[in-house]
């Protein structure tokens, strides 16, 4: 309670104690307000025991003569305070501030410059009192409300461990992402929200923790001991809060991680070496995956590694087992529990046991290493040979002949087979020498021992192996020309062209196109699978249609199968009936799709989803398919999805592939696609990942990318803008389709019913023309529904899908790649909505509309030019459609083309102009079933063209009938 004078220069605080009751103490007082600046002062204070109870009566110190009330004290204790008088931090104040305008520092102000430097100064000056404890009793006052009366003082103590500062990420209940701030404290780590923080003083349970200031930023915001992040904003606030705290401070960010399970039996290790240069040690480890583990009896071990938490379930009955076979194979080594074996040299060579045992672990293919550290045993000085001859080659199967000896010592191919599988460096041969692999061989032969089947003196591979064998059959002579390249270099004569473009094509291919789709007929007599991964715009559907006619005039009784995203069914089905009229075919798609068998089985191609495929699986499964044919093939990325597993199932004499991203973010992405076309091509997931996948991703490793390169080369064709430019238009104009969910469908549905009952009662009564406002509204209505349902009035709360949304931001992430994108739109709240899911992605983005300053424009006209990292820019329509050179960029999307195609064209232009050393595709986003793909047929109807239209929007109304609204309206 509080009792004497209620004044604010001084107070006095009884607290009952027992102690002396006429002795008077000097003591430290620590103010602590969150109210003040600096939350943090140090007065004095003198204790009394009047009637037994402690009173503590505060002193302020003013200057040096205020430190008389410590006399008591030895002479250097007050020498130690005069840093805390109020007169000496005036002074540091002073000196801080003609500091600071002698030499200002850029990006700081005077102010904020004062406070840092007062905040270090107390930090010094309280680590510097903090020992004298046990001569100065420390109490705090806090502010326990707003007036003096609500100051209570306790006693305290300063704590001689620094609290170090982490973090960590996790999901509330309701999945929003929160950051929590912890300090530990001599090992012990306690939540931020445990502690009263004033400045750099962290207090709790009476203790007062000092924190160096330079921490004081980074827990400036977490009030509550953590920060939340905005539902939708979860990428900005990783980027923005997360990333500067984890490269000072650890921060646990396993939620973020990608989980990966690991449960393969593991690969046994033995790694050989010499103890005291009298004994032959042999250790064993435990090879999971990439990782390679000592004995332990834990069933679940966790490692992370970069972006990739792993849970490695180790198969313990078998690490048992193994490491019993082990210990059997010699008396000695059934005592020995200390996790390694060892055995003299003289035991080692007895009865050449060290080489019974080598065979006895490579038969059981358990992996020796560490043979080059043993200095006890002799190394064989012959080079080793490996001859390598063609026995077999057919349709179904490769088959090589190969000898390995080392001088007058021969070794199985099995022996050797192992020793790469597993990147021994050396192996045991039967005379007790070690024998040294030369490194080259790792490299020559790894994939054909890797992939190939083992049958005694002889490597069986799968004939889309051939490639591995080119370097040695040419070395061979040109009599050991393979098979598949004669065949190859035959079909592909110049003077021989039996895949001529069939007749009933109604284009003219361009010369690559003509190439691409003789490529396919030639996997087609090879009876291959491929991946057709040309740049986007460059034709690939063309292409494929065209050899879809060549296949149905030479297989008539087939029926094929092309599986594509519902964006691009009408695709298909629009170039369909452009190319090949005479091509029959059926959609099946939708929610009313009806599956007719007897349709089915007759000639004819089938068009699908890849949603569709997966819900009727049972449907799709139970037809033979000549030709499977994926469009965009990278939706089937991941070997482990649904839709990935759906296809795989799907029956088919052969398979080819389209994407122009066949490899979106790392080489792993390849692997289910070409697993796909060509089963086993790539071995299984796990082989493809260690093989190829990490080595290319995270090492950079060149020779790597090359082997998968020289594996795949056959099955795969891509061909990039830049490399074909001689034989593409400058300007490729594409509409790309995009259907509209149920629930966006259903708020369009309603809205069009809504204006189409009340325009043609208005029509007949009043005729077109006084209606054309209303006309208008109605069919802008309908177009910003098309672009999002919430960007009507009435509908902003309606969580209803957008299409145009997704695709756009689809195609953003997947195909733009190394290329710069300019994206139009009328409507700047659409341009809002895009930009909101580009910053929730962490997309660098540009954007322009009516209200940027005419300075600003040029500067982001500069910056979108300039700055590589910046590959996007939003702009509207009347905004950005004149005055603007943007030639950096080679691709345009119009979220919402218009009846002006002059309007269209203006903004094509922008990036389509003098100075564009690029190609240039425009794409024109046009909802199906909409007023959108209305007024494209309306002006085709009407033979709009572009110098015949009347910019105005009125002037376009002028030229309806009440048929055409009656139409558009429909």
């Amino acid at each position: 309670m509080n009792t004497g004078k209620k004044d604010q220069q001084h107070k006095t605080v009884v607290i009952p104690a027992a102690g002396n009751k006429n002795k008077v103490t000097p003591a430290l007082l620590l103010e602590l307000d969150h109210t003040q600046h600096p939350q943090i002062r140090i007065s004095g204070a003198l204790i009394s025991f009047p009637d037994g109870d402690r009173r503590v009566q505060r002193m302020p110190l003013i200057d040096k003569r205020s430190l008389s009330i410590f006399n008591s004290l030895p002479a250097g204790v007050q020498h130690l305070l005069i840093p805390c008088t109020q007169e000496a931090m005036i002074t540091k104040e002073l000196q801080l501030k003609e500091r600071y305008l002698q030499d200002p520092l850029p990006g700081i102000s005077l102010e904020r410059f004062i406070q840092q430097g007062l905040q270090m100064n107390l930090y010094t000056i309280l680590q510097q009192l903090r020992p004298l404890a046990s001569l100065l009793p420390w109490f705090c006052q806090l502010a326990e409300g707003p007036l003096p009366t609500d100051r209570v003082i306790r006693t305290t103590a300063i704590n001689n461990y620094t609290p170090l500062l982490s973090f960590e990420l996790k999901h509330t209940e309701a999945k929003i992402l929160r950051l929590l701030a912890f300090a530990t404290i001599n090992g012990t780590v306690l939540p931020l929200s445990d502690f009263e923080r004033y400045d750099f003083a962290l207090r709790r349970q009476g203790e007062i923790f000092l924190l160096p200031p330079k921490d004081i930023p980074a827990i400036q915001k977490f009030t509550r001991g953590y920060v939340e992040a905005l539902l939708g904003q979860e990428a900005p606030f990783i980027k923005n809060m997360v990333e500067p705290l984890a490269a000072s401070y650890p921060v646990n960010k396993a939620i973020l991680l990608r989980k990966e399970r690991i449960t393969e039996t593991p690969q046994c290790n033995i790694w050989l070496s010499e103890l005291n240069k009298s004994f032959l040690m042999l250790r064993i480890q435990w090879q999971y995956g990439d990782f390679l583990l000592e004995e332990d009896t834990a069933p679940v071990a966790y490692q992370t590694v970069d972006d990739t938490a792993y849970e490695i379930h180790r198969e313990v009955a078998f690490e048992k087992e193994t490491t019993a076979f082990v210990r059997a194979l010699h008396s000695k080594f059934a005592s020995q529990r200390n996790g390694y074996f060892y055995l003299p040299f003289a035991d080692a060579e007895k009865a050449q046991w060290f080489v019974k045992c080598y065979r006895k672990l490579t038969d059981r293919n358990i992996a020796v290493y560490g043979m080059d550290q043993l200095q006890h045993f002799r190394y064989n000085t012959h080079i080793p040979v490996m001859d390598i001859r063609v026995k077999k080659e057919a349709a179904d199967a490769l088959e090589l002949q190969v000898k390995i000896t080392y001088g007058d010592q021969e070794i199985t191919l099995q022996e050797i087979q192992k020793a790469i599988l597993h990147h021994q460096p050396h192996l045991l041969l039967k005379d007790g020498t070690i024998g040294v692999i030369p490194e080259e061989w790792q490299v020559k032969y790894n994939l054909l021992m890797k992939l190939g089947q083992v049958q005694k003196d002889k490597l069986q591979l799968s004939p889309l192996h051939w490639t591995l064998t080119q370097e040695l059959l040419n070395n061979a002579g040109s009599a050991d020309k393979s098979v598949y390249q004669s065949k190859l270099e035959r079909l592909q004569a110049p003077e021989n062209n039996p895949f001529p473009v069939p007749a009933a094509i109604q284009a003219q291919l361009r010369d690559y196109q003509k190439a691409g789709f003789q490529w396919m007929c030639l996997l087609d007599e090879m009876k291959w699978g491929g991946c057709l991964a040309d740049d986007m715009g460059l034709g690939k559907t063309l292409q494929t249609i065209t050899f879809l006619q060549y296949i149905v005039d030479k297989y008539p009784a087939e029926t094929h199968l092309v599986v594509c995203p519902t964006s691009l069914i009408y695709n298909w089905e629009s170039e369909l009936n452009k190319f090949a009229p005479q091509l029959p075919f059926t959609v099946y798609h939708g929610t009313n799709r009806v599956y007719e068998e007897e349709n089915w089985r007759k000639p004819q191609l089938i068009i699908t989803s890849y949603g569709t495929v997966r819900s009727d699986l049972t449907i799709f499964s139970g037809h033979s398919f000549g030709y499977v044919i994926l469009d965009e093939s990278q939706v089937i990325k991941n070997p482990a999805s649904l839709t990935t597993k759906a296809v795989q199932a799907l029956p088919a004499r052969n398979r080819i592939i389209l994407s122009g991203t066949p490899i979106q973010n790392n080489t792993m992405d390849l692997y289910a696609q070409m697993n796909f076309v060509n089963p086993g091509l790539l071995g299984n997931p796990s082989f493809f990942k260690s093989e190829f996948a990490q080595p290319i991703d995270k090492q950079g490793d060149n020779s790597k990318a090359a082997q998968l390169r020289k594996l795949i080369y056959p099955f795969m064709l891509r061909r990039t803008k830049e490399q074909i430019a001689r034989d593409l238009p400058d300007k490729t104009e594409i509409i790309m389709w995009c259907e509209m969910g149920t629930a966006q469908r259903e708020v369009y549905n309603r809205v069009k019913a809504e204006y189409r009952d009340k325009l043609l009662q208005r029509i007949d009564e009043n005729g077109v023309g006084n209606n054309a406002i209303y006309i208008l509204e109605g069919l802008t209505r309908l177009r910003q529904i098309c672009n999002a349902p919430q960007l009507v009035e009435k509908e902003t709360d309606n969580h209803a899908g957008a299409v145009k949304l997704d695709e756009l931001l689809r195609e953003i992430e997947e195909n733009t790649g190394a290329h710069k994108v300019l994206v139009f739109s009328q409507f700047t709240g659409m341009l809002g909505l895009i930009a909101q899911e580009m910053e929730s992605k962490a997309i660098p983005f540009l954007y322009l509309d009516g209200s940027t300053p005419a300075a600003a424009r040029q500067q982001l006209v500069s910056r979108f030019q300039e700055e590589e990292e910046m590959r996007v820019f939003l702009i509207s329509l009347k905004a950005g459609g004149v005055g603007l050179t943007l030639t950096a960029a080679d691709y345009v999307y119009l979220v919402d083309p218009w009846w002006n195609p002059a309007a269209e064209q203006q903004a094509i232009d922008r990036t389509h102009r003098i100075g564009q050393q690029n190609k240039v595709f425009a794409y024109k986003m046009i909802c199906k079933d909409s007023v959108e793909e209305k007024i494209l047929l309306l002006q085709e109807r009407k033979k709009i063209i572009a110098a015949d239209i009347i910019s105005e929007e009125t002037g376009f109304m002028k030229k309806l009938s009440a048929d055409d609204v009656a139409f558009l309206f429909s």
